[in-house]
């Protein structure tokens, strides 16, 4: 089964995501900074990436984004950005490679909090999506 990264400084979110996924069959790896996702990252070479927004910083997860493409071997991997802005302030992001959104490195962005099964269900439409263009 698919191996899939969470980067989030939620504790609580990342044991509960985590426990979901692998009761689902996925190897979950998880990390609570950038810092640490980008060493997970690059040592375990995940299928999927799901990272938070917002941790160290208000822009964490673009940073993350960015520099996780630049990672031998990860420049195609699903990245699944995660973040509760738009609930909190309104404010909305769309992914994908439109001209004007070259920076925005993530392949689709969830509002949090997640759905469970939402979340499985757009882990599977990346994963099948990457698998097609590997």
């Amino acid at each position: 089964m698919a191996r899939i990264l969470i980067v989030d400084d939620d504790v609580d979110l990342l044991a509960g995501q985590k426990e979901f996924l692998q009761a689902k069959g996925y190897e979950v790896l998880t990390a609570g900074t950038i810092e640490d996702g980008l060493k997970t990252a690059g040592e375990s070479t995940p299928d999927l990436v799901i990272a938070d927004l917002m941790m160290e910083h208000y822009d964490s997860g673009f940073v993350f984004c960015k520099k996780l493409r630049d990672l031998p071997g990860l420049s195609k991997v699903p990245i699944l950005m995660q973040t509760a802005a738009p609930r909190k302030v309104g404010f909305t992001f769309e992914a994908g490679a439109a001209p004007g959104r070259e920076w925005m490195k993530a392949d689709e962005v969830l509002t949090k909090p997640v759905p469970l099964e939402d979340l499985v269900g757009k882990i599977e439409q990346h994963l099948a999506g990457s698998a097609r263009h590997g």
